[in-house]
């Protein structure tokens, strides 16, 4: 072989996977934060999901009250994060999907700072207050996905 084929071919051999880099990198990530629980991994979307959570302040009939409290020491759940963490492989992955105009969720949350049986205190960069009591609501089981989910 002369030395423009060899050249030529030592050329393609770097530009095909520099190429195919550029084509893997400026792909759009998946940045939506992964919640990893003991019943498996929950992943926050705005697409159908495995289960949709009405959040608001006042419900007249919710599945769960919710308090918002600023004292992790007295909170039923703690979501603290500084980054947003894979989700661990091998466990299941459900998706959540916070839809406050949702008429017919699997689970309804009202969420404020009144008095209420459970507490959430919630410091996150990543996750919503809103998201996470509905994180809380779907991993705690809030049994109601819970009977209301297994009526209709």
């Amino acid at each position: 072989m002369n030395r423009i084929t060899v050249a030529t071919i030592f050329g393609l051999a770097a530009a095909v996977p520099a190429g195919a880099a550029g084509v893997y990198l400026s792909k759009p990530a998946d940045t939506a934060p992964c919640f990893a629980a003991p019943t498996g991994a929950f992943r926050i979307t705005d697409k159908a999901a495995d289960y949709t959570v009405r959040v608001e302040a006042a419900d007249a009939d919710p599945s769960l009250r919710l308090q918002l409290v600023d004292d992790p020491a007295v909170a039923d759940f703690v979501l603290v994060d500084d980054d947003a963490p894979a989700c661990p492989s091998g466990v299941p992955l459900k998706s959540v999907r916070v839809d406050p105009a949702a008429t017919a969720p699997d689970l309804t949350v009202a969420l404020s700072r009144e008095p209420a049986a459970k507490k959430i205190y919630v410091k996150s960069a990543r996750f919503s207050d809103q998201q996470a009591a509905a994180l809380f609501a779907v991993t705690s089981g809030a049994r109601a996905v819970t009977a209301r989910a297994l009526i209709r």
